[in-house]
This record gives C-alpha cells, sequence and structure tokens, in this order.
C-alpha cells in the first residue's frame, strides 16, 4: 500500500499544448466511431457525418472543461508543481466519465431516444471500450513532447556550461559573494556545520533530516582525477527553509526540487528527462534532480552565470 501511495504521489509531466489535448483525442473519437459506428450510426442512411462530426464536439467539450474550465475555477489544484500520477489518473477517469455522460444526452437528442439507465449503460460501456486508445496515445505523445522539451533545454544548457569562458565567470561570481562566502548550518540540535560556499555541492532532506554533500575544505579547486576524497556528507536535524536562510547570501546555491538545494557553480553536466532534469556535479557521485517546479529557475540561473 505505501508504494502505491507513493507511485500516485510521483511528479507528472503537466500538459505542453492544451489545446492539442482537446483536439487530437477528439479526432481520434471521430475516426474510431467512423470505423465501429456504434449507437445505430451504421443504420443511417443520410446525416451520418454531422452526427460522427457531433460526437467528436461533444468529446472536445468534456475534454475542454476538464483542460481549461476546471483549471480556471482551481488554479491551486491544478499548479503544475503539484501535478502527480493520482491527480492524472483521477483527472483521466472523470474526462472518461463525462464524455460517457455527453455522449448519453447526445445520441438521446439525435436519435429521439429517452434519456434513461439503459441508454446511459450503453453508451459508458462503449466510452470503457473505446477510451484507452486516445487514452494510451495521448500519455504517450504528452510525455514525448515533455521529454523532447527537457532534452531541448538540457543541450542549451550544456553548451553555455562548456562555454570555455564559464570557469573565469564562475570564479568571478565567487568572488562578489566573498563576504558571505562562509556557511553555518545551524539546525535544531547544538551541532553546527560550517564550510565555505564554494565546497557546497548540495543538500538533500530526509524527514526530519538534512543531508549535505561537500567537497573536502579547500579541495574546490582540484583537479576531480588528483583528489584524495571526492566528498563529505554530513546529516543535520535542520528543515529546508533554515537551510535557505544560510545560503541565501550565495546566488549561486538555489532549490532546485522541493528536497534539494544546488551549487549551480559546480555544475558540469545537465541531463533531461520527462519529468525535469538531473544536474551532474563537479566531484560527485550522485546527480541531483531537478523538478519541473525549479526547472526554469535552474535554467535561468544558469544562464545569468554567462550572460551576467
Amino acid at each position: 500500500m505505501k508504494k502505491l501511495i507513493k507511485l500516485l504521489q510521483t511528479p507528472y509531466p503537466a500538459l505542453c499544448k492544451r489545446w492539442k489535448t482537446v483536439v487530437v483525442p477528439s479526432l481520434i473519437v471521430f475516426l474510431i466511431i467512423y470505423l465501429l459506428q456504434p449507437f445505430g450510426i451504421s443504420r443511417m442512411e443520410t446525416g451520418k457525418l454531422s452526427v460522427l462530426l457531433g460526437y467528436a464536439v461533444v468529446s472536445s467539450a468534456a475534454l475542454g472543461i476538464m483542460v481549461y474550465l476546471l483549471p480556471w475555477l482551481f488554479p491551486a489544484y491544478h499548479k503544475e508543481q503539484n501535478w502527480t500520477v493520482g491527480k492524472e489518473l483521477l483527472h483521466t477517469l472523470i474526462v472518461c466519465l463525462l464524455i460517457g455522460l455527453f455522449n448519453w444526452l447526445y445520441t438521446a437528442w439525435v436519435f429521439g431516444l429517452s434519456p434513461d439507465w439503459r441508454l446511459l449503460g450503453i453508451s459508458m460501456v462503449w466510452v470503457l471500450l473505446l477510451a484507452p486508445f486516445p487514452i494510451v496515445f495521448f500519455i504517450m505523445w504528452n510525455r514525448n513532447l515533455v521529454l523532447a522539451r527537457n532534452l531541448r533545454e538540457a543541450t542549451e544548457l550544456n553548451a553555455c556550461l562548456k562555454h570555455p569562458g564559464r570557469a573565469a565567470v564562475v570564479a568571478e561570481k565567487r568572488g562578489t559573494a566573498a563576504g558571505s562566502s562562509h556557511l553555518v548550518f545551524a539546525g535544531t540540535t547544538k551541532e553546527v556545520l560550517e564550510m565555505e560556499a564554494a565546497d557546497f555541492l548540495f543538500a538533500e532532506a530526509e524527514g526530519n533530516y538534512v543531508k549535505i554533500t561537500c567537497r573536502p575544505a579547500g579541495q574546490h579547486n582540484v583537479p576531480e582525477s588528483g583528489s584524495v576524497e571526492r566528498e563529505v556528507r554530513k546529516t543535520l536535524r535542520i528543515t529546508m527553509k533554515q537551510m535557505e536562510q544560510a545560503v541565501e547570501g550565495c546566488p549561486f546555491i538555489v532549490r532546485c526540487h522541493r528536497a534539494f538545494l544546488v551549487n549551480i557553480g559546480k555544475v558540469t553536466d545537465v541531463s533531461g528527462n520527462s519529468q525535469g532534469y538531473r544536474l551532474r556535479l563537479e566531484g560527485c557521485r550522485d546527480e541531483v534532480p531537478v523538478s519541473r517546479a525549479y526547472a526554469k529557475q535552474v535554467k535561468t540561473m544558469i544562464e545569468k552565470v554567462m550572460n551576467a
């Protein structure tokens, strides 16, 4: 059960092209109904095309409610950074129910039938039989759109990171923050961790604790191949809010995920996936995730370092 709950709470990529989310599935519904011709459409001699187009319009109306109206009415619930697999499944289920209800009313109106429970049952059965095709197509299509966008942006970021003058620019930025380059992390206990900002790699929240990963003191400029110890990890009982307050004087240390802080100056490579980016850091074995809620901020910061 815990694994299922964790899966449902996993971030899901938000819609890239909302209008296509309305149009494309409706066209698929039109083609499927055109081929199968349910609800007695196959026996129609005239007006068949207009009736079939009507089903596509009905599907578009149901999708439009979910894609445009509900996010407008409940913006907080539909925030991109809060969208999960569970919400996407619920969203898909409601869409199917709406299309079934709209088809029920539309069928009754077109054929002059009574909108009774039997007709409703038939409409729902047809939705259950036909819905998997557009749903699977849409999920794969949306995933590929998001993946393509993130891969493209990751490529652009890597171009910035590999710019010949990047090292000098990052060094200059660190120099401007010299007055606040010494970090002090003090949590809810008496334990205190101090380090130079240039040694900080990333921090990861784990329940009531934060695991801080940094380079050994004074080794942030040592080539990776020549460093005796690649990284040091220290766990403190501290909140992410306290962590952010401790690094607020260092513009190159930013939030990249609800559970991660990262030193942008240490990023050497960016890879994209359907949920955002993953950052590879100088002299660090782990990759740091960038969620879609913070992807724009991280991208802006990397580009800002080069363009400033």
